[in-house]
């Protein structure tokens, strides 16, 4: 518990004392703690009275510290020392030298679409840096807490705990790919759809593990649909569709960033339909280190275009 002799000091008195102690005058003290002369000579006259000993001797050479007050400073100037180094600010993280490891998780379905380029920013600003892209998770929040997983791309919102910072960066939307010259491609689809479509789901983790979305949301407006192959596999779809009147529902932003041999229809108002803004997370304790604030910009600067 604290002492109530230490309650009743004024630590800015401390800083005073380590600069006299420093350049034994008060003149040069209060030039370098730009107050005035006399300030300085009143903070003395309080600190001899706290310490119950003159502190200083007036000579010839100027001030001469007292026997009490060395032994003072054997104690004193390690814990300031200490104090300035917990107070001030870090030295500015040196981007270009990085040579460490970022982890990012990202959901399946926005990875296939900004992870190439997100890779190429990093790389470009910090060229020795190891890029460790992951699939978001069902344990990716506790990952981000602990700090094992630098940053996190998913859907926004989501239902977090107060360790975990979210921020909405992007919009996005949902449609089904197909292939170029399928009988619905670059359409609108409409809700009075008699012939049951037939799809294809990518399983992304902590998204849709155990049931496929888009039947349920395409049967809400009274949409028949058969799911003709789950997989992990994007490409392993991908070569399905392009093959087949198969529709692959998935992002826009994927969608967008496949080659011409696909297309897409879009969907129509579903009440239903998931949000498709997008957000970063971080672990809110981990949140103002320089190397986190780095990353969020380079996440950023992904979805300006």
């Amino acid at each position: 518990m604290m002492s109530n002799r230490f309650k009743r000091l004024d630590l800015n008195l401390l800083k005073v004392l380590k600069v006299l102690i420093e350049v034994k005058n008060t003149r040069k003290a209060s030039e370098l703690l730009f107050t005035s002369q006399p300030s300085i000579s009143r903070s003395l006259q309080k600190l001899r009275e706290y310490f119950d000993d003159e502190l200083f001797i007036r000579s010839q050479h100027g001030l001469e510290p007292t026997s009490k007050l060395l032994e003072i400073k054997q104690t004193l100037l390690p814990v300031l020392l200490q104090l300035e180094q917990v107070l001030e600010p870090k030295s500015e993280f040196d981007v270009a030298q990085f040579d460490g490891t970022v982890n990012i998780a990202i959901n399946g379905f926005i990875a296939n679409s900004i992870s190439a380029k997100l890779t190429q920013i990093l790389l470009a600003q910090a060229p020795k840096v190891k890029v460790n892209i992951v699939d978001w998770g069902a344990n990716t929040l506790d990952l981000l807490t602990s700090g094992e997983v630098d940053l996190g791309v998913n859907y926004y919102p989501l239902e977090l705990s107060k360790q975990v910072y979210q921020k909405r960066i992007a919009s996005d939307d949902f449609v089904l790919v197909c292939r170029t010259g399928h009988p619905l491609a670059n359409t609108l689809l409409q809700s009075d759809q008699q012939e049951t479509l037939q799809l294809a789901s990518l399983v992304v983790s902590d998204w849709n593990d155990n049931i496929a979305l888009a039947p349920n949301v395409l049967a809400d407006v009274g949409i028949n649909t058969e799911v003709k192959i789950r997989s992990t596999y994007l490409h392993s779809l991908l070569s399905i569709v392009k093959q087949s009147d198969v529709l692959f529902p998935c992002s826009k932003l994927l969608a967008n960033s496949l080659s011409n041999e696909f297309s897409f229809v879009q969907f129509p108002h579903m009440p239903n339909m998931p949000n498709g803004d997008i957000g970063m997370t971080i672990g809110r304790k981990h949140r103002n280190q320089p190397k986190m604030r780095w990353l969020e910009s380079c996440i950023e600067e992904v979805f300006k275009e």
